[in-house]
């Protein structure tokens, strides 16, 4: 937190939970400060944001103001990031109320902002034709790996699809009937190019007038095949998304087909993991040290971790 920050430290503030997500909890801790916390908060999400940052200072991302992580032997297990607030809404909150020609300039300026991520260069040392974690972290996506298979750290193009079909073999994908066309029918890529990874509704903050002030949740980022981003904005998702699912598809720049990336995604056992997965990460999240607990808004107190956050 920088000075001027420091001398605006309100220690009236009541804390507000604001989101809940996958594996973490996000925490208005000041008026202008988020605390976001978690099993599922990790390095490569803070590394994302500063390399954004760095690369590309137009895209709107939060500023990253402190971290903090624990690991255990299969890598990080929990972590906490204090980063700026971004004033707005959520495009999930505001679709339903937008007319055809605003839906349609949201999608083009999504697009738009994908096409400049993509811009941003990868490291020298990783090839034109592999994929990698912005930090070198094994992928956490359901199709490549997980805390207990975990992916190589660099994946050339027969590797990633490899990946894919084995984890669906692994998750019983076999009980399809129509599975079988699946490794012959994997989108291949030549190259790779940076992607987001999990852009969404939810993710995406807009203005009143519905222009994109923020795009959050940047874990999952990477170097990955041409076609992922798209991939990832298919991926299943609340109902109350399919349309914007239908105008991204209708919208998209290239005719990608992930017709095999949608099918790998069904395996029955990868539903059941997620809600498995769901209640284990929430309740290990909050019988860690007490640090997370489920309060109602009035209950709320000025949140300890922060002091134990590494600065800039």
């Amino acid at each position: 937190m920088s000075e001027d920050e420091a001398e605006k430290y309100d220690e009236n503030f009541v804390p507000r939970q604001i989101a809940w997500q996958f594996g973490c909890i996000v925490t208005l801790i000041q008026p202008t400060v988020i605390l976001k916390q978690g099993s599922n908060v990790r390095p490569s999400e803070e590394s994302a944001m500063r390399l954004v940052r760095k690369q590309l200072p137009n895209i709107p991302v939060p500023v990253v103001d402190g971290s903090f992580y624990e690991c255990d032997e299969a890598g990080p297990a929990y972590g906490e990031l204090l980063m700026s607030f971004i004033p707005g809404r959520t495009l999930k909150s505001a679709w339903a109320e937008l007319d055809k020609a605003v839906k349609d300039r949201i999608c083009q300026d999504i697009w738009d902002l994908v096409a400049q991520i993509r811009s941003i260069p990868r490291p020298d040392d990783l090839g034109t034709n592999l994929y990698r974690t912005v930090d070198g972290s094994p992928s956490r996506d359901p199709l490549l790996g997980s805390r207990h298979d975990i992916a190589p750290r660099d994946l050339d193009d027969d590797t990633l699809r490899g990946r894919i079909w084995s984890r669906y073999i692994a998750t019983n994908g076999l009980s399809y009937r129509d599975s079988a066309d699946i490794p012959d029918t994997l989108p291949r890529s030549s190259t790779s190019v940076f992607a987001h990874g999990d852009i969404n509704p939810r993710n995406i903050i807009v203005d009143e007038k519905c222009h994109i002030v923020g795009l959050l949740d940047w874990e999952s980022s990477g170097w990955f095949p041409d076609y992922w981003e798209f991939a990832q904005m298919m991926k299943f998702c609340d109902p109350a998304e399919h349309e914007w699912q239908r105008w991204m598809k209708e919208t998209r720049p290239e005719p990608w087909d992930i017709t095999a990336i949608q099918k790998a995604r069904r395996a029955p056992a990868n539903l059941g993991l997620i809600l498995v997965c769901t209640e284990y990460m929430w309740m290990d999240m909050c019988n860690r040290k007490g640090k997370v607990q489920l309060l109602e808004e009035s209950q709320l107190a000025p949140a300890e971790p922060t002091r134990r956050l590494e600065g800039k």
